[in-house]
């Protein structure tokens, strides 16, 4: 059973929902303000990625991973505040990419993936873009994301949630000359606010 991707990346989305509800569990008062623009901003990356959808699918299984993934990674980072962490963040990124890295690796030997591998299909592109991957999306970003959840109030931290669908649709409306329609600009639009609502409620 196939479902569409739209739907796995919505799920990811939710981090910030689960965020707040972990903030209530945990009897922290959470301001209307910030569960308005949480709402909104869920509603409006629905906008984004429900519509139409991408054309892809996913896997039934992959689905219910995803929806695992999404609430122990909200549990991850709103915990990381309230337990005794490295104090450097390249440290603590180090471990978290190294065991992130191995329990990858096991888990595809495990599926047998690694007999699939072509080194005669690396080509300059695509290790251009692994190269990409590890110093931009995981040494800078996931390490400015680190060191924010240490100085910052969780539930702005939790808006990269949000705001990457929409860096994502804009990367591909200028670079690939996707399609954007009305729907697709109304949802961003909606995003935009929440977010800077959230950021404005949770900085005071």
């Amino acid at each position: 059973m196939r479902v569409p991707s739209g739907v796995a990346a919505l799920i990811i989305a939710s981090v910030p929902l689960w965020v707040v509800l972990y903030r209530r569990l945990g009897s922290e008062r959470v301001p209307r303000g910030t569960l308005a623009g949480v709402g909104a901003g869920f509603a409006g990356v629905a906008l984004l990625l429900l519509p139409g959808g991408s054309g892809g699918h996913v896997r039934f299984l992959s689905l219910l991973l995803v929806c695992l993934a999404a609430p122990c990674w909200a549990l991850g980072s709103y915990l990381s505040k309230r337990r005794t962490l490295p104090p450097d963040p390249f440290l603590s990124t180090s471990f978290q990419m190294m065991l992130g890295g191995a329990a990858s690796l096991l888990a595809g030997a495990a599926t047998g993936e690694l007999g699939h591998v072509g080194l005669g299909a690396f080509s300059g592109r695509s290790l251009a873009a692994f190269a990409y991957l590890i110093a931009v999306g995981s040494l800078v970003a996931f390490t400015a994301y680190v060191w924010l959840l240490q100085h910052a109030p969780i539930s702005k931290v939790s808006t990269y949630a949000y705001v990457n669908p929409v860096i994502a649709i804009f990367l591909g409306w200028a670079i690939l000359s996707e399609h954007v329609t009305g729907t697709i600009v109304a949802g961003a639009a909606i995003v935009v606010a929440s977010v800077a609502a959230i950021v404005r409620r949770e900085s005071g």
